[in-house]
């Protein structure tokens, strides 16, 4: 009894073994069912990209590309919707504040300390007044301000929080000098009219609008995560040390790179 028990743990462990996912090292997933390619051959493809990278490692971001602060009394849904599709996107670090103001106390002001901290892109501040226009940018502040009641009305409750949904995305379009967008299906589109801004199909900015702002909020210190090879961070100097066969190899090679190449000049005369 008790062999064939062995047998049958045995086989059990077996099937266990022939049914456990393949996780890639290099994307960090297992392998899509249904996929054209066979376990054999992506173990193959993982193992040449492991020698030539090192395998890849993670960058965490620094800083905080844009802090909103919601003042109002009674805050809603748009900015925590704004904070997580923006930080999906672009990478980076986003903040929701919701304080309300203090006696004598603007909203630039509020605004204004939430970049003191030092290494912040942007300060978005959204007030419910009935003074305030709609929207203020003020783009050598690096601040906008946003007046949630000129966006009220209609019988849809939820109107109100979608306008001030896209209007968040716009303000910092233009707070961080990316202006209109000419892409069709684009928050940042010219609006005049809060009809005109119902109009707008799509709530947030195009990922290639990104790319000018990336390189103003690293000029402030901050930074998006990456995802680079291990080869990447040994040229750029700041890789920890190799902790596995591909990562010494790719260590080994790179550092025995001469860091200033002697350089051979052609003489026409020995020609």
């Amino acid at each position: 009894m008790k062999s064939i028990a062995l047998v049958g743990l045995t086989a059990v462990a077996m099937c266990a073994a022939a049914n456990e996912e393949y996780v890639s090292p290099i994307t960090g997933k297992p392998i899509p069912k249904g996929s054209k390619y066979t376990i054999e051959q992506i173990k193959e493809r993982d193992e040449r990209v492991l020698k030539k990278t090192g395998g890849f490692v993670e960058v965490e971001a620094k800083g905080t590309s844009v802090v909103v602060i919601d003042t109002r009394e009674k805050p809603a849904g748009a900015p925590v919707q704004f904070e997580a599709v923006f930080a999906s996107l672009s990478k980076t670090n986003v903040k929701v504040e919701r304080l309300a103001l203090k006696a004598g106390e603007t909203a630039f002001d509020r605004a204004a300390a939430a970049l003191s901290d030092g290494k912040v892109g942007y300060a978005i501040a959204i007030v419910e007044n009935g003074t305030d226009r709609g929207m203020s940018i003020y783009p050598e502040e690096r601040i906008a301000v946003i007046n949630a009641s000129r966006y009220k009305g209609g019988n849809d409750q939820l109107k109100p929080e979608t306008r001030l949904h896209k209007e968040i995305w716009r303000a910092l379009g233009f707070v961080s000098g990316i202006g209109y967008a000419q892409f069709e299906n684009d928050v940042l589109q010219p609006v005049f009219s809060v009809k005109e801004l119902d109009g707008l199909t799509y709530q947030v900015m195009q990922p290639m609008n990104f790319q000018k702002m990336y390189s103003t909020l690293s000029k402030l210190g901050v930074t998006r995560a990456r995802r680079i090879p291990y080869r990447v961070a040994v040229q750029e100097g700041w890789a920890a040390n190799p902790t596995n066969d591909y990562q010494k190899a790719v260590w080994k090679e790179v550092h025995s790179i001469p860091d200033k190449p002697i350089k051979i000049e052609f003489d026409p005369k020995l020609d």
